[in-house]
């Protein structure tokens, strides 16, 4: 039991740290597309690469913000029947649901995998003018997956838990 305590821990305490962190990519977002209204209008120098690097950084925010917003009960769900479920029922519904999230995730993780290992592989560029190589934007895949695949662990086993103590 402690060892499974310690790694819902773990998984949460590292989406937490993750997701806190690439929630400051926003601002980061925010300042570069500043910066290209005031070379865009102001110094009539527009860039070439910024639309495209914000598109990246926004992936990066969406794909390791995930997992937080996850552990956080963020995402959307649709509790109008839920809420009528009596204790037993939810427990199997969570379960029902984290199963299935979890094979969803690890699917989008080998597929994500494969995605970003064949851009790597081929050195792929993008087909725009500043054409930076993709495979680092392509591995935000499977790498956000992975924070999705431990807070739905964690959960699971957090469901688990409850179950065997008898509070569910």
């Amino acid at each position: 039991m402690q060892t499974i305590e310690k790694l819902i821990s773990i998984a949460e305490k590292t989406n937490k740290m993750v997701g806190k962190a690439s929630s400051l990519l926003i601002f980061v977002f925010m300042f570069l597309m500043v910066y290209e209204v005031i070379a865009r209008y102001f110094f009539e120098s527009p860039t070439i690469w910024v639309h495209e690097l914000c598109g990246y950084l926004f992936a990066a925010y969406v794909a390791f913000t995930g997992g937080w917003v996850l552990l956080r009960k963020g995402h959307v769900s649709v509790d109008i029947i839920y809420q009528f479920f009596p204790k037993k029922l939810k427990y199997s519904a969570d379960l029902i649901v984290s199963v299935v999230a979890l094979f969803m995730f690890v699917v989008l993780f080998w597929q994500g995998y494969k995605f970003a290992w064949h851009a790597f592989a081929t050195n792929q560029h993008s087909h725009t003018l500043f054409g930076p190589v993709l495979w680092p934007v392509k591995a935000l895949l499977p790498l956000g997956s992975l924070f999705f695949v431990l807070q739905i662990l964690a959960d699971l086993g957090k469901t688990i838990l409850k179950f065997k103590q008898g509070s569910v």
